[in-house]
């Protein structure tokens, strides 16, 4: 069963379910990011301090090996909502699953950029879409109701419905970054990896791409 990271006894940022909610977003990035970018989340909550904020080496560790873990419990399928977090045993929104939901919304403005560069598939697109308002209903589901509301959304389903459905929006969304992830870098190591050999070369030579630099 999946677990909410056990802190260390000197932690001072944010609880647990806070982390589970914003390593899940960082889960879900479809470029590589170096961790320090969106590391100071989890002891601000998102809050501008004005100074730079870092975590110590043994607290960042820590939070890395349990997001390693998440990732890991996604692509074998095995990954869960950890109890406190799960909407079908409470049956009722709860604090910790504000929590989760206001740690993924902080994390999340450091990742959305990366997708908007992405070509993605209608069902991609959708996914990501439901999990976005699943989340942001979950953190103030009144005031996100009005909003669609006033917005003219209509159609969509109960909120109850997709907090039941929560993690295999997760689940499809981080396995879909992780698929993009996988082919900028294989188009990285190889960047002729889709250009056909009677192609003209992308050098603009002028020249077929295998009489150029295909050969």
């Amino acid at each position: 069963m999946t677990q909410l990271m056990t802190l260390p006894e000197a932690w001072e940022g944010m609880p647990a379910t806070f982390i589970e909610g914003a390593l899940l977003a960082a889960n879900a990035n479809p470029k590589p990011l170096a961790p320090e970018t969106w590391l100071p989340v989890l002891l601000t909550g998102g809050i501008d301090e004005g100074e730079p904020v870092a975590l110590g080496q043994d607290d960042k560790m820590a939070v890395l090996n349990h997001f390693e873990l998440q990732y890991r419990h996604i692509k074998a399928g095995e990954y869960a909502l950890p109890p406190e977090l799960s909407f079908e045993d409470a049956g009722e929104l709860t604090e910790a699953m504000q929590q989760f939901a206001e740690g993924f919304l902080a994390v999340w403005p450091h990742i959305e950029p990366n997708w908007a560069e992405q070509p993605l598939t209608d069902g991609t697109m959708r996914m990501l879409s439901a999990l976005i308002t699943t989340v942001m209903l979950m953190m103030d589901e009144q005031h996100t109701l009005a909003q669609m509301q006033e917005a003219g959304v209509t159609g969509m389903p109960a909120p109850a419905e997709l907090y039941a459905q929560l993690p295999l929006m997760l689940t499809e969304v981080v396995m879909a970054a992780d698929d993009l992830q996988q082919g900028n870098a294989a188009k990285a190591v190889n960047p002729y990896k889709e250009i056909g050999r009677n192609d003209p070369c992308l050098c603009e030579s002028g020249k077929k791409f295998k009489q150029c630099c295909g050969k």
